[in-house]
């Protein structure tokens, strides 16, 4: 079904006043530049609030302070209980910048990991977006972890990490790694991050001034990029390499992927993003949209222009339709790119046939390392590396000397290995071992952490998608090639609607489940149930298995199979029924 356009007069920026725009734009001006919170009663600064937290004196964020907080990389969260009831245990989920997905040094390694002790639950969450977060950070620890993380792994290393800003830019894991390719798309990934990062000061004078955390100086409001309102929703860029798209490139604002080795030429894509709400027809899952090719040179000078574009141009009431997806068609294709070529002189060389997409990779075991040595891809289940797994790394990194990176697909390369049986003694030591036979679905899959912390979800997914696996591998069923991503809501972190088979939440014990996603990331599943319950997950999941493992002669890829039958006909070989 086509998506609802909506009707009426936007607001923007040159469309509107402050009073015409949701409570979100009033909260980010009168912050003067992120420092205060919006507060009639009592004004006060954010700083403030850190304060009493860190005193005892104030339990959590105000609901105004929750929405700065964002910006710096913080999540306000309350812990949900019994049928998802949420309780009064509130606690912040933190998020490091990583652009690419490192490469971390070791000493940057330690820093993280000691953070995950020291601050939060003990364990490092790898995100889809090839960062790190951390979660159940009380109060009193916020300020002293994020003082930590700038200190010891990175400087402002979680400014911009959330927020109405460009987030962590994603990259291929293997661009400094592959033997035969190098076309720089981590030195650019950092030289967009540094473009588009937010300039605010207030950051630094609310963690950062001294050892003592005091503050000194003065706060400046001036942002030249993003002005005093920042962009009306989050912003997402993502590089390819000419052979590995786990980056899901069209998921993104802005998607670009190198025509040759040296990346001296770029496809460019722009207008994707996955989150819909439901019931709201006005939403929707979209793929990127190919604009043409640009010069690497203008490569950083193209994201900007785009950020300018959806600064101007978004949706500052509705931030469900503020998001640069809906702007982009909204002012139509052919507007932006003139715009592009003739407002910011972009050479956009039109190119009706772009190059084809790479596929999805996972990068795990063993690989040769251009320069020299290895790297070892470690499948970590669902991006939540913990107890013997985590010591292991650390380990690793320790007595190794080795560098990290970390997968769109939620795992991580240990790198720079002269010595693959030292690193395999490690691993076997702990009792780490790579996935087996009969786990291929299990290291294709991802889930975004949901219930109990993420206050958006509505239902499970990192904690029972391991559930659902061991019954698929209990049916013999656990090597059929599929993927399949997970969420807790329809906001679709984990990127199901591009999956082969995507599930995501709705309502207490439902979920959504599509199918047909192709790992080149270039089509959107489809709904083969639009609300199932929870205890029907199963045998849903193991008839669907079953279709593509046995009703699949031409031995076609499971998105294509899934894709080209009928639903009906489908749904019949699960044997399931449901709404």
């Amino acid at each position: 079904m086509a998506r609802e356009v909506p009707s009426g007069p936007v607001i923007t920026l040159q469309t509107g006043s402050l009073a015409d725009m949701s409570k979100n734009e009033r909260i980010k001006v009168e912050s003067k530049g992120l420092f205060y919170v919006l507060d009639p009663k009592e004004p006060h600064s954010f700083r403030d609030e850190l304060d009493e937290m860190a005193s005892g004196a104030r339990e959590t964020l105000s609901g105004s302070a929750k929405e700065l907080s964002k910006f710096f990389g913080i999540y306000k969260q309350q812990a949900r209980g019994e049928r998802g009831k949420k309780t009064n245990d509130y606690f912040c989920m933190i998020r490091i910048k990583n652009p690419a997905g490192g490469r971390l040094t070791p000493q940057q390694w330690i820093a993280l990991d000691d953070a995950s002790d020291a601050f939060a639950d003990g364990t490092l969450r790898i995100t889809s977006r090839q960062a790190i977060q951390y979660h159940r950070v009380y109060g009193d620890k916020l300020g002293a972890m994020i003082r930590h993380l700038n200190r010891d792994y990175l400087d402002h290393g979680t400014l911009g990490a959330c927020g109405d800003v460009n987030r962590n830019l994603m990259g291929s894991p293997i661009d400094t790694l592959d033997p035969e390719t190098s076309c720089g798309a981590l030195e650019l990934s950092n030289e967009i991050a540094a473009e588009l990062s937010p300039r605010t000061t207030s950051y630094f004078e609310i963690f950062l001034t001294d050892e003592e955390g005091a503050t000194a100086g003065r706060v400046t409001p001036e942002e030249p990029l993003y002005g005093e309102q920042y962009l009306p929703r989050k912003f997402k860029v993502g590089l390819a390499h000419p052979r590995d798209n786990s980056i899901d490139l069209r998921t993104q604002d802005v998607g670009l992927l190198p025509v040759d080795d040296r990346g001296a030429v770029w496809e460019l894509y722009t207008g994707g993003g996955l989150g819909l709400s439901h019931n709201n027809p006005k939403t929707e899952a979209l793929l990127g949209i190919h604009l043409g090719r640009i010069r690497r040179e203008q490569i950083v000078e193209t994201c900007r222009a785009i950020v300018i574009l959806q600064k101007e141009n978004g949706d500052r009431k509705d931030r469900k339709q503020a998001r640069w997806k809906y702007t982009i068609r909204r002012l139509g294709v052919a507007a932006v790119k003139a715009a592009l070529r003739e407002r910011f002189e972009i050479e956009l060389e039109d190119s009706p046939e772009p190059a084809a997409l790479p596929p999805m990779e996972l990068h795990l075991g063993w690989h040769e390392q251009r320069g020299g040595g290895s790297y070892y891809g470690l499948s970590v289940q669902s991006g939540r590396l913990k107890g013997s797994q985590r010591k292991a790394v650390r380990q690793a990194v320790e007595e190794l000397g080795l560098s990290v990176v970390l997968t769109a697909q939620q795992d991580l390369l240990l790198c720079d290995v002269e010595d693959r049986a030292a690193l395999e003694a490690i691993l076997e030591q702990h009792g780490v071992a790579a996935l087996g036979d009969g786990q291929l679905a299990r290291a294709n899959a991802m889930a975004c952490p949901a219930k109990p912390t993420c206050g958006l979800a509505m239902t499970d997914a990192e904690n029972i998608l391991p559930d659902y696996f061991d019954a698929l591998e209990a049916e013999g069923l656990g090597d059929v090639d599929v993927v399949i991503r997970m969420t807790g809501c329809p906001n679709n972190c984990a990127r199901p609607p591009t999956a082969e088979i995507g599930i995501y939440g709705y309502g207490k014990n439902d979920h959504v489940v599509l199918v047909g996603g192709s790992r080149g990331g270039d089509r959107i599943a489809q709904p083969l149930y639009s609300r199932i319950p929870g205890e029907m997950m199963v045998p849903a999941l193991v008839g669907l298995f079953r279709a593509i493992k046995e009703r699949n002669p031409e031995g076609l890829p499971a998105g294509e199979f899934l894709h080209q039958t009928d639903p009906e006909t489908l749904r019949g070989w699960v044997g399931v029924e449901a709404e």
